[in-house]
């Protein structure tokens, strides 16, 4: 009979032990709360909501004329930040940073995602901590062939790249004998690969992973990294240091890994991409 109570008060056990867990599993998560001061609390309530430049490039920003609606990698951090705080923003778009930079001049926006920390920025802005890793990556064709060091790349393969573009900077200092052939875009550089007149192309992995769902592109794949990270940033008017702190206080509450699945949402490169 003790064996019997015993067997079934265990049981029992178990089968409380698992209904907690399905509950527990059904609640909602507790969304992320930015701790901020008393002080800082008051500034945004006084100068929200906060108005946001984007820069149109997909996949960090992109407009549906037809649907009215902006989406991107910036777009999902700058909401998920603003969830943080929370804050209602108001969005502005532009054609490029030159565009960006002479709103921000006016006074027209207040914060901007996807910027890199630059010597010319860190006059105009000031930066947040990292909040996305953007590779660059250097593309070949599936020939065969394994991964490639650059130092071993030898004059006579051409590697087409984006100028002007820091990427095309980086590779001219730091890899001189290499044979770079410059283009207006990542597709031509892409283009070039499969019209044979050249070997290798630099691109990031953002426009990367947009243009290899294209069939033209099939054939290519991951051949190395660069080691050229870009580090995207959210960029503070100067004049409201207040607002870069808060910025910061409402990444560091964003989970990791809602970052991580932001990045794997809008740049999903998988191992077939890449040659080993």
């Amino acid at each position: 009979m003790r064996l019997l109570r015993t067997g079934f008060i265990g049981c029992l056990a178990l089968l409380l032990m698992a209904q907690m867990a399905n509950t527990q599993a059904d609640e909602p998560q507790t969304p992320a709360v930015a701790q901020l001061s008393a002080a800082q609390r008051n500034w945004l309530d006084q100068h929200g909501p906060l108005r946001v430049g984007l820069v149109l490039r997909a996949p960090y920003a992109q407009f549906d004329q037809r649907l009215q609606q902006l989406s991107g990698a910036n777009v999902d951090l700058m909401n998920a930040l603003a969830a943080t705080l929370p804050v209602d923003l108001l969005w502005r778009n532009f054609p490029d940073q030159s565009a960006l930079e002479n709103a921000l001049a006016k006074g027209e926006i207040d914060v901007a995602p996807g910027l890199m920390q630059t010597p010319a920025g860190l006059r105009l802005w000031l930066f947040s901590d990292p909040y996305l890793r953007v590779s660059q990556l250097l593309i070949g064709e599936r020939d065969g062939s394994t991964a490639l060091d650059l130092e071993k790349l030898d004059s006579l393969s051409r590697v087409a790249v984006r100028m002007p573009s820091t990427t095309a900077d980086y590779l001219r200092s730091n890899f001189a004998h290499l044979n770079l052939q410059g283009v207006p875009l990542e597709r031509q550089a892409l283009q070039l690969l499969l019209s044979q007149q050249a070997r290798y192309a630099a691109v990031d992995e953002a426009q990367l992973s947009r243009l290899l769902r294209e069939p033209e592109f099939a054939g290519l794949a991951v051949v190395g990294d660069i080691g050229l990270p870009q580090l995207l940033r959210v960029a503070s008017r100067r004049d409201m240091p207040e607002l870069a702190a808060i910025v910061s206080e409402a990444l560091r509450a964003i989970p990791a890994k809602e970052l991580e699945q932001l990045h794997a949402r809008w740049m999903p490169l998988t191992p077939s991409h890449f040659i080993e």
